[in-house]
């Protein structure tokens, strides 16, 4: 019998004032951490895999120069919020990082995404990773970036501060083609990635290295996405017309790619479902299958999106429960961090 292994992330970012009411300008808020987390777990008692276990989770706390600016020091939001997180870990979660690379414009100016000045980039993951190793006692081990970017240096970076796994990578999606736009957001190239768990080549993140030798020991879990011809379709025509670029539109023909969070509205999930029960009946399933997703807190708490909300986090777990069980699979929720024992063991 083969099993499922889903490992379910949070980017925990502060709320956004285009999804909920009453989030003021010039600071963070956090009510999605603080209100809507809670409320999740209450929401999902009495779902267990075949261990008995409920869903688990690997919050990924923001750590980074945005948080250092807004509220004076990189970890600040795992002190805030310590007797929150502590109630989490003991519930079997696990606390890992979500470092952005916004950067002021200036002093005082907007906020921008730094995809230029590598050497900034690394200089704050060291900082920012110090600060939030010496709030977290297990350390810092799971990562997934923010806006889903990683360069070459900046994924050796997390190698060398001890981190074991990423799980940044939507395979089949990029945001740009070329250079990255200057001065922008959302940026990010996993286009070439595969969509099983791989180590890098040091040479191009975004793909398995060949051999052992130029190999990172970070291991690279991507997100579970669907090829759906359709829904990739979809998928490339949302991209095209937010980024303006219809070579991202020929680029969703090419290879056919949908992805959406967990909190997403169950006819919007379906893709992903529909993609793992045709994984479990017609793949040659020789490693372990990882269902690797994850969502914001802001879209646990009634938001003007009609994307998002609370209940669909249930709804699309029972939906992978079934289709699991309908294929005589099992399923087991695991923290993020759990997944390169499974790769090793594997190999």
């Amino acid at each position: 019998m083969s099993t499922v292994y889903v490992v379910i992330g949070c980017d925990a970012d502060p709320d956004r004032k285009d999804l909920l009411d009453r989030v003021p300008s010039g600071t963070l808020t956090w009510r999605g951490l603080t209100e809507g987390i809670p409320l999740l777990k209450r929401s999902l008692q009495g779902l267990r895999d075949k261990t008995g276990r409920e869903p688990v989770f690997t919050w990924l706390l923001r750590a980074d120069e945005q948080i250092r600016d807004v509220h004076g020091e990189y970890a600040a939001i795992a002190r805030m919020y310590r007797p929150l997180l502590q109630t989490l870990q003991q519930s079997g979660d696990e606390l890992g990082w979500h470092p952005h690379f916004w950067r002021r414009d200036g002093a005082g100016g907007n906020w921008y995404q730094e995809v230029e000045d590598v050497d900034w980039q690394i200089d704050m993951l060291k900082k920012a990773h110090a600060d939030l190793a010496a709030c977290l006692p297990d350390g810092v081990k799971s990562v997934r970036m923010g806006w889903d970017y990683h360069n070459n240096r900046t994924y050796r970076a997390l190698e060398e501060l001890g981190v074991v796994v990423d799980f940044s990578a939507i395979p089949g999606l990029r945001t740009f083609i070329g250079a990255p736009p200057k001065r922008g957001e959302n940026l990010f190239d996993w286009h070439s990635s595969p969509q099983t768990p791989f180590r890098p080549s040091r040479q191009d993140y975004r793909r398995p290295a060949e051999g052992r030798t130029n190999q990172s020991r970070l291991l690279e879990v991507p997100n579970f996405v669907s090829t759906s011809v359709v829904w990739g379709l979809v998928s490339g025509l949302q991209l095209a017309r937010k980024t303006r670029n219809l070579r991202l539109l020929s680029q969703s023909i090419r290879r056919p790619t949908y992805w959406i969070n967990i909190t997403a509205r169950p006819r919007l999930f379906a893709p992903l479902v529909k993609q793992l029960r045709k994984t479990l009946r017609y793949s040659d399933i020789s490693s372990p299958l990882v269902f690797a997703t994850y969502f914001h807190p802001d879209e646990l708490l009634p938001n003007r999106s009609g994307l998002y909300d609370l209940e669909s986090v249930r709804s699309n777990l029972e939906a992978v429960l079934r289709t699991c069980d309908d294929a005589s699979s099992s399923v087991e929720f695991i923290k993020a961090s759990s997944v390169p024992a499974l790769w090793s063991a594997s190999a």
